[in-house]
C-alpha cells in the first residue's frame, strides 16, 4: 500500500513540476482569469499547429500575458517547479504570442508558444503519465483499467473472427498471513516477485494484470482451454522455484 501511495505522489509531483496555478496571479485577476478560461475552453478551440491553438469566444479586458498563461496550462517553468508569474514571463526558455482581433463583438484569437528544449521534456512527461495511467505502480503489470480495455478489444476481435481466447485468474494463497507474519514490506516483495514470474511466462501479445490485492489475471489470445490449463499448471508448479532467490519461504497460488 505504501508503494501505491508513492505512485500517487509521483503523479502529483509530475503535474506540479510542469504546471502553474492561478494562485500565482494577483487576487484581483483570479476571477477574470477563471471567467476567461471558461470561455476559452468551449468546443470552439482547435489545435492548428504543433504548439498553436485557435479559439474564439466572448471575452474582453484581460492583459495579454495573463490570457496567454491561463490558456497554456501545460506551461513549463524554468526551475521545474511552481513559479511566480513574473518569473515565468522573464525566462528566456519560452515566449508566447497571442493575436486577438475583435469581429462583430466576438473575440477571436490565435494562441501559441515557442519553446526550445522544453518540447522534449513535455514529451517525456506525457509518456511517463501515460505509463502511470495503465500500469500498477507496485508490480509494473497492467492495471485493471488497462486490462479492461485489452479484454474489450479481444472480445471485439474474436466476435469478428473465429479465434480462441482464454482468461486466467490467479490468487496468492494465505497472503494476509504473509503480511501479518513478515510485514507489509515483505508482502510487497512477494507481489513484485509473483508479477515477474507471471510476466516471464507470457507471450508478447498476452496481457498480465494485477486485478487488486493479491489477485492477478492473464489474458491469453489465440489460446484454447487445454493450452490455458497447461499454461496455468506451469505457473503453479514453478512459482516457488521462481520466487526462491528473493522470497525465502514457500509461496503457493490458486489458478483457474
Amino acid at each position: 500500500m505504501r508503494q501505491a501511495g508513492r505512485g500517487k505522489k509521483r503523479r502529483l509531483r509530475l503535474i506540479i513540476r510542469y504546471g502553474i496555478t492561478i494562485r500565482d496571479m494577483p487576487n484581483s485577476l483570479q476571477t477574470q482569469v477563471k471567467e476567461f478560461c471558461a470561455a476559452a475552453i468551449q468546443p470552439f478551440s482547435y489545435n492548428i499547429l504543433k504548439n498553436a491553438y485557435i479559439w474564439f469566444g466572448v471575452s474582453w479586458g484581460l492583459p495579454i500575458p495573463i490570457v496567454t498563461i491561463s490558456l497554456h496550462y501545460l506551461l513549463l517553468s524554468a526551475t521545474g517547479s511552481t513559479t511566480a508569474m513574473l518569473e515565468i514571463l522573464s525566462t528566456p526558455l519560452q515566449w508566447f504570442f497571442l493575436i486577438h482581433p475583435v469581429i462583430f463583438g466576438t473575440l477571436f484569437g490565435i494562441l501559441g508558444t515557442v519553446r526550445k528544449e522544453k518540447d522534449r521534456q513535455v514529451a517525456q512527461l506525457i509518456e511517463e503519465l501515460q505509463i502511470l495511467s495503465i500500469r500498477d505502480p507496485l508490480t509494473g503489470l497492467s492495471n485493471r483499467r488497462d486490462f479492461t480495455h485489452a479484454f474489450a478489444d479481444e472480445l471485439a476481435r474474436i466476435s469478428r473472427k473465429e479465434a480462441s481466447l482464454s482468461l486466467i485468474f490467479a490468487d496468492l494463497d494465505h497472503f494476509k498471513r504473509i503480511n501479518d507474519n513478515h510485514g507489509h514490506h515483505v508482502g510487497d516483495e512477494v507481489l513484485k516477485a509473483t508479477a515477474a514470474h507471471l510476466r516471464s511466462y507470457c507471450r508478447p501479445y498476452d496481457t498480465a494484470a494485477r486485478w487488486g490485492g493479491e489477485e492477478f489475471v492473464i489474458l491469453l489470445p489465440n489460446t484454447d482451454e487445454l493450452e490455458a490449463e497447461r499454461f496455468a499448471e506451469r505457473i503453479r508448479l514453478t512459482l516457488h522455484e521462481g520466487l526462491a532467490p528473493t522470497i525465502p519461504f514457500p509461496i503457493t497460488i490458486s489458478i483457474g
